[in-house]
Order: C-alpha cells, then structure tokens, then sequence
C-alpha cells in the first residue's frame, strides 16, 4: 500500500511542478503574472536614420502605465494597411522564445525590419500616400483585446506616413529598456 500511496504523491508532486512551470509567476508571493493587455501598455513606432543593410528601419516600444508587473510572452502583432486595402503584417525574425516580466514605469524596444523606401522601377504593398493605419496587439490578446493604434513618428516625434514595400515586417526579439 505504501507503493500505491508514494506513486499517487508523487504523480502529484509532478504534476503541480508542471503547471507552476506553464505560467510567469512572482517568486515574492507566487502568484501568477497575467499577460500585459491593451489597457496597460503605451505603444510609439519611430523610423529610424538612414537604411544600412541588415539594420533596423523602425522601433516598435511599450511602456508600462499599469500598476502591477505583467507578462510579456511573445511577439506583438503588427499590421500596417489601408481600410480593406493592402496590408503588411508582422512576423518573428527568428523563432526565439520570449518571457519578459514588465514591470509598471518599464518599457520594451522591439526592432522593425522591413523596406520602407523600395525600387525606383517597382511599387510599394502599403503607400504613404494613402496615409495607412498602424496597429498593434499585444502577445496572447484577451478575447476583447483589439489591440491601439499607433502613431509612426521620426526621432524628432514628428509624424511620418508609414510605408511598406514588403509583405511582411520581421520583429526582432523584444528588449527591456
């Protein structure tokens, strides 16, 4: 019987080590971390200078206005586009895994590679001309989590007409600043 009773402990003992492992949680009070939604978070994109090979064209930030830390698990969603027009999306660079804690008044940076300028014979997928709408959505939205708007601005914070001449923007891996 002590057989039987040991192996029931210890199937319980492994499973409450897996579910404390699936989600962030705060090693003070152990309680778990909710993902960072909408409401708590502040987004700006801003190009920036010049377009050097293999460098970023624009920095995708949020900073944290709420009260509690939350977790920033994943990459955000991204989308540049014209009403039911054309759109580009975003996509992760490169599939590393991302568990950030953010903490309230903290931010993260997230580098933006994509082609905003084009060849002088070809067309761009999204105009400026057209003056497109950037969104953003956090990692794992709730259900009622649309997402905010975004204003595309240069270093100055003056504000820019996004443009994309891909059909994609790959996210580089989400930094704490």
């Amino acid at each position: 019987m002590s057989r039987r009773t040991a192996a029931v402990c210890m199937a319980g003992l492994v499973m409450l080590l897996g579910a404390a492992a699936c989600g962030q949680s705060d090693s003070a009070s152990g309680t778990r971390i909710a993902a960072c939604g909408t409401p708590q978070l502040s987004w700006k994109m801003t190009l920036l200078p010049g377009k050097p090979h293999n460098t970023p064209t624009a920095t995708l930030s949020a900073a944290h206005k709420g009260s509690k830390p939350c977790a920033f698990d994943g990459y955000p969603e991204l989308s540049v586009y014209v009403g039911k027009g054309p759109s580009a999306d975003s996509k992760p660079k490169k599939s590393t895994p991302v568990h950030l804690v953010l903490k309230p008044g903290h931010s993260i940076a997230i580098p933006v590679f994509y082609d905003a300028i084009g060849s002088a014979s070809g067309s761009c997928e999204v105009m400026a001309e057209y003056n497109p709408r950037v969104e953003v959505r956090p990692p794992h939205p709730a259900a009622h989590d649309y997402g905010s708007r975004v204003q595309l601005t240069d270093a100055k914070g003056h504000h820019r007409r996004a443009q994309v001449c891909d059909l994609d923007m790959l996210l580089g891996a989400p930094q704490l600043h």
